[in-house]
Parts: C-alpha cells; structure tokens; sequence
C-alpha cells in the first residue's frame, strides 16, 4: 500500500484527465517589463489559450455558467473567463482577440479606480521600487510605526551578475514588505503613503507605467455587444476581513450600484478581492443581493462549490502547449 501514491501519480501523468468545469482568472493582457504578481499575459500568448479553449472546452458566460451549475446541468467542459480590477488592457487587448474566436468573459470592476487615468496602486508600488534607481534606503511610517527598508545599491555598469542577482532580490523583498504594510490601510491613507514613496523613488524622467484602469466610456464599449459583462470588485479594492462591517458594506453594495449605473442592468456577480473572505464578508456579499461571487480558492467547480466562494485558476502567461497542460492539471484536482 506504500505505494499506491506513486502508482496514482503515474497513473494520472499516463491516462487522459477527464476535464471539469473551471473558471479562469485573469487580470492583465499586457506586455510587461516587471510583474511580480504575475498578473500580467502577453496577448500572444492570451491569443494561443484562446485557441485552446475553443477547441478543447465549452466556454461559456459566467452567469450561464453558474445558472447551470445551480441547476446541476453543467457540462463537463465548461469554462468561464473573468477579469479582476477592469484593466484598461482588458479591453484594448483583450476584447479583440475573445471577439475573434467569440469566447465571452466577465469583468469584475474596481469602480472607484474608473476614469482616474493612474496606476493601480500596486503596480506602481513595483515599478517605483523594482525599477527607479532612487535612495538605497526607505523610511515611511505606517500608522505611527516607524518602517526602513533597505533597497540596496543600485549595481555599477558592468557589475557581476551575482552583484545584480542580490540587488534583485533585496528589491523584491523590500517591494514584498512595503505592500504587506500599505495593502491594510483605507485608501486616503495608503495614497498618502504612496506620493510619499513617489516622491522619494522617482526618477526625474520617470514616466506612469501602463496599468490603469478603464474609464466609463470605455466599460460601456467594453460591454456594449454583450461578449463581456461585468461584475463588481468593489470601490478601492481593500482587504474586505480587514474593514470594519460599515466600511465593508459600502465598499461591496456601492461597487455593485456603480455597476448597475453603468450599464443599466442588474450586475449579480461579486469577486473578493485578493480572495479574501470569511463568514461575515460572505454575509455581506449575499445581503447585498449578489447571487454568485467568485474567490482565489484554486480548483475546479465540483458539485461541493459554494455559490458565493467559487474556485477560479489562475492563469499566468503560458504558451497554448503550458496552457492546456494547466488546465489538465486542475481538472485533475479535487
């Protein structure tokens, strides 16, 4: 019996996985010089998972997707394709190539971040500390806690490549803990703390990196042939565990009214952002009159998923042939 894992294992690298229903979770379709959150797919590559979708799976509109599961009749096959955030990529880039092979998505939107023309804050926290060449050394306070962060040198011209492989990695780990501290905050706080740390990293020709979010002219071309819908990701995007209920009931019941405006259509989907839930955000959620809402939990959907904690896969920026084995291998899990 010893080696019955071992055997499984090879058992299932050999045998077809029969497939099961799974929701992609994208948020980028971009080329991107520094991603570390790997959210970012090149659209050649989104173009090469689109071929494979459309030959491989049944793709189908989220709501189709979860209205079919509610009833159990939902294929085998199935797959949804959603967003996070509402990217401005999502449609400059990603909307033409689902139109070609006519494969629908949904977009959950940040809606507070719309017509604001900036970076996501996250994205412009990498570019500012993983690629400017300011101080070596960060101090901000966070909540009256003093924070340093040591960024390291910036590497000679011509410097070893050990020199550069340790500067890299003393950046993301200062990149790492600086989100850690900002990602709790409310949103003025946090944008006071960033145009602190801009103005300390930013070079003197430092340009606005491409990461920003759609403006409402743009989410009704985004929607107005119905390939794509949207769904709400609430107004700033916070940790919704780490507001208080008042906090957290205006953020998810005021993401989904802009929604609604926006489009003039009742908006039933909800996804958590960073994944991050518990009973009473669920509650929250399920009050606010969302039938479905999708996680980070990765898996495919089964017959146990929870309507308002749907699993998703992450997708990152593979070619078809690392594409298509990813989705074998979530068809393979529980």
């Amino acid at each position: 019996m010893r080696f019955r894992p071992a055997l499984l294992s090879v058992i299932r690298q050999v045998a077809p996985v029969e497939p099961k229903p799974l929701i992609l979770n994208y948020h980028r379709i971009a080329e991107e010089p520094i991603d570390p959150w790997g959210l970012a797919v090149s659209p050649g590559h989104f173009a090469e998972q689109l071929q494979v979708l459309r030959h491989t799976r049944y793709p189908l509109p989220l709501t189709e997707f979860v209205s079919a599961f509610a009833a159990r009749t939902l294929p085998a096959a199935a797959i949804a394709v959603t967003f996070d955030d509402g990217y401005a990529d999502n449609l400059l880039a990603g909307k033409p190539l689902l139109a070609a092979v006519d494969i629908p998505a949904t977009v959950f939107l940040t809606t507070g971040c719309l017509d604001r023309g900036e970076e996501f804050w996250w994205d412009e926290l990498a570019r500012l500390v993983l690629l400017e060449h300011g101080p070596h050394k960060l101090k901000i306070v966070v909540r009256r806690e003093v924070l340093h962060f040591d960024l390291g040198r910036p590497s000679a011209p011509g410097a070893s490549p050990w020199r550069t492989w340790l500067l890299r990695r003393r950046r993301r780990r200062a990149h790492r803990a600086i989100w850690r501290a900002l990602r709790p905050l409310d949103n003025e706080e946090r944008g006071l703390l960033m145009a602190e740390i801009r103005s300390k990293l930013a070079g003197r020709h430092s340009q606005p990196g491409s990461g920003r979010a759609m403006t409402s002219a743009e989410v009704r071309a985004l929607v107005n042939d119905q390939l794509i819908t949207i769904g709400a990701h609430t107004v700033t995007h916070p940790a919704l565990t780490q507001i208080g209920p008042e906090a957290r009931r205006r953020e998810i019941a005021e993401s989904k009214a802009a929604c609604e405006a926006l489009t003039g259509k009742p908006v039933p989907g909800f996804a958590y952002p960073y994944g991050d839930l518990d009973d009473g955000v669920r509650y929250g959620v399920k009050e606010a009159g969302f039938l479905y809402a999708c996680s980070s939990s990765s898996g495919p959907v089964t017959a146990v998923s929870d309507l308002l904690a749907l699993p998703r896969i992450p997708i990152g920026d593979w070619d078809g042939h690392a594409f298509e084995r990813a989705l074998r291998l979530a068809s393979a899990g529980n």
